[in-house]
């Protein structure tokens, strides 16, 4: 039904009609949506709702900036995670309905234009906190981009296409590679990130681009490992340099350079078990439905592999043999 349909059906209620419906639609409002348009204050205070609803339909870049910013410093001081008198707490646990309205205003701007480049700057820099949000309470939950329903990888895919969009050039490569160090979401694989990188190195220039940058990575953060003494520490880094290694292995698969991709993997994953570290490569490789390279490198190995490598040995072999007949 459009507006001007629901203006003409209910002039024909009186008061008591009216009221009746506006409580029984009030009642079918989930909670989140009641939240998220803040719908009792919007009832309670009528005329200061439309005013602010008006100020923030007609809210400048410059006015965004300030208040992206102070929400910033203010997640920074913990002012959203911990009781005080700067922010109460009704205002601390709408705190993700003012990211997404941040994320969708910010978004607003092109990115090749000058408030665009301002713009990708502050998303990066909420991407930064939510991601830390992940594992360090920033916020009222943990759960930082469930909680404002956009997964941590669709962000950083956004980052990365807004930064691409000016240039794919070695500083914005190095930027979004940075961003890969960020506190992972454990509601997602560590993966997916490098996967969104990946995707969107559209052309062999960018691929060849970013395998010394990804590479100069790795090397920092093997580095890192033998100075770490903690356990959890050494998981991580060892976590990160196994998903670098992915995504270069990976990157050479896209340029058919499947010898160089398996050979830089077989150096650089840290796996001390040889067969778990083959079928991680063979999984790999299988993405690509390459059998030859496949076979080859399954064979290339005396290792007891599981069973469902067997198989795929035996199913890999015989596509290969009928291919060759035919």
């Amino acid at each position: 039904m459009l507006v001007k349909e629901l203006r003409d059906v209910i002039k024909k209620y009186d008061e008591k009609d009216l009221n009746d419906i506006i409580v029984e639609l009030y009642k079918r409002i989930p909670k989140s949506v009641k939240e998220e348009y803040e719908i009792d204050n919007y009832l309670i205070n009528l005329k200061d709702a439309k005013k602010i609803k008006k100020e923030e339909e007609s809210i400048s870049f410059e006015s965004l900036t300030e208040k992206v910013t102070y929400f910033l410093e203010c997640v920074d001081n913990n002012l959203y995670a911990h009781p005080n008198k700067i922010i109460n707490k009704n205002e601390r646990s709408k705190w993700r309905f003012k990211v997404k309205r941040f994320y969708k205003e910010l978004n607003k701007y092109p990115a090749n234009t000058k408030e665009g480049l301002e713009a990708t700057i502050l998303l990066i820099q909420l991407f930064k906190r939510l991601s830390y949000g992940c594992m360090y309470l920033k916020f009222s939950n943990w759960n930082t981009f469930g909680a404002i329903g956009i997964e941590q990888s669709v962000y950083y895919d956004n980052i990365i296409k807004r930064l691409f969009a000016n240039s794919v050039n070695e500083t914005n490569l190095n930027l979004c590679i940075s961003l890969l160090d960020v506190n992972k979401d454990q509601n997602e694989l560590s993966t997916f990130m490098y996967d969104e990188l990946i995707d969107n190195l559209n052309s062999k220039e960018s691929k060849e681009q970013a395998i010394p940058l990804l590479d100069n990575k790795i090397s920092e953060l093997k580095e890192e490992l033998k100075e770490a003494r903690d356990y959890s520490d050494k998981f991580y880094i060892e976590e990160n340099i196994n998903d670098t290694v992915y995504a270069i292995t990976n990157i050479y698969f896209t340029l058919d350079e499947f010898e160089k991709g398996i050979a830089y993997f077989q150096k650089n994953y840290q796996e001390t078990t040889s067969e778990v570290k083959e079928f991680i490569l063979l999984n790999e490789i299988e993405k690509y439905h390459r059998y030859e390279e496949w076979i080859k490198e399954y064979e290339s190995h005396t290792i007891l592999y599981r069973e469902s490598l067997v198989e795929k040995y035996r199913k890999f072999k015989n596509i290969k043999e009928v291919e060759i007949k035919s």
